[in-house]
């Protein structure tokens, strides 16, 4: 099989994880773009030397990828994955798609130009405890979904990270715990039409951000169905859980044991356990990705669903910041975009 070329931009600590499990499959020729010599000289100590670029324009006209990797900071993403599919070249974006629904727009139309393959880096659509939710409530177990509910609470981002942009970037606490966004539209296969938050600053931390608290009461029109998120910075060790309510039974999850209890309504209850290794998670998403390149497989996270997941984290910006309850729809009509 003839071996495709990757090029990986950035190398911070995703990148540099993308970076090993893809190295260790055998059927990539790897490169990356890293301006800064501090940042590269850690990948050849950790990892192994590859070819590097000073930027994306290089690598695509120097080095000819087959496809890029973007691992950069969110506000970088946009035109990297435009710029790399208006050259005819595959994209894996990094979550979030972008941190605005106009840049999203763009880079969704970019990707209907191309034709090429354009995924986003939700990775939880491949852990084994998610994959089950999902199961169980698209099997009909529980009924129809009545309430979605989650909490992700991280204390634990801020410490990790190397930038420490999370204190001066408004509300950066939706932006790093946007797979929670995806996951509810991907898991109920439901889009909220209207969105309130409550959001403040509170504690005296060493480490914070502006806010650090964030819940958001979703509504759907038709009365329906509901839901509700909860993130903070606050709270460690990380706690991470979720609930779903339907008309037949419920789940409880929890992604840091991982485990699962599913009652039905004929009063009966299962607890479930998984054996979780991150890594196996990110290469089953490394495998789909491959695949849809060579053309024997789909993308998982199109721009088209990606983009769902920025809506929602607009809309619990522009809530937050107005005090008041926002319509995703007209947010959406806003920025081009209609779903």
């Amino acid at each position: 099989m003839n071996k495709l070329k990757f090029c990986l931009v950035g190398v911070g600590s995703i990148g540099r994880r993308h970076l090993r499990l893809l190295n260790e499959r055998g059927d990539l020729e790897l490169s990356v773009v890293e301006p800064f010599e501090a940042s590269f000289q850690r990948v050849v100590s950790e990892i192994g030397s590859f070819p590097r670029y000073a930027s994306l324009e290089q690598a695509l006209e120097e080095g000819k990828p087959d496809a890029v990797i973007i691992a950069t900071p969110h506000g970088m993403h946009a035109k990297m994955a435009i710029t790399a599919l208006d050259a005819g070249v595959h994209v894996f974006c990094e979550k979030p798609m972008s941190d605005s629904m106009e840049e999203c727009v763009a880079m969704l139309n970019a990707a209907r130009r191309s034709k090429k393959v354009f995924s986003v880096g939700f990775m939880f659509h491949f852990d084994p405890f998610v994959r089950k939710v999902k199961e169980i409530v698209d099997s009909g177990r529980i009924g129809s979904v009545l309430h979605y509910s989650s909490r992700f609470a991280t204390y634990n981002t801020l410490l990790c990270s190397i930038t420490r942009h999370q204190a001066h970037t408004p509300y950066s606490v939706i932006m790093d715990c946007i797979h929670d966004s995806d996951l509810l539209c991907w898991i109920t296969g439901q889009v909220p039409d209207y969105a309130y938050s409550s959001a403040y600053q509170a504690g005296d931390l060493e480490l914070s951000s502006n806010p650090n608290f964030i819940d958001t009461v979703y509504r759907w029109k038709n009365g329906r169905m509901g839901a509700h998120t909860h993130f903070n910075y606050v709270q460690h060790p990380q706690v991470h859980t979720l609930e779903i309510a339907g008309d037949r039974g419920y789940i409880q999850g929890d992604f840091m044991e991982p485990s699962i209890t599913v009652g039905t309504i004929d009063g009966k209850t299962e607890h479930l356990t998984f054996r979780r290794d991150f890594d196996d998670v990110y290469r089953a998403e490394w495998d789909c990705f491959v695949n849809a390149v060579r053309g024997t497989g789909e993308p998982e996270n199109r721009a088209d669903s990606a983009i769902l997941s920025t809506l929602l984290m607009q809309a619990q910006k522009e809530s937050g910041m107005l005090g008041r309850e926002v319509s995703l729809h007209e947010i959406a009509q806003r920025c081009g975009f209609d779903f």
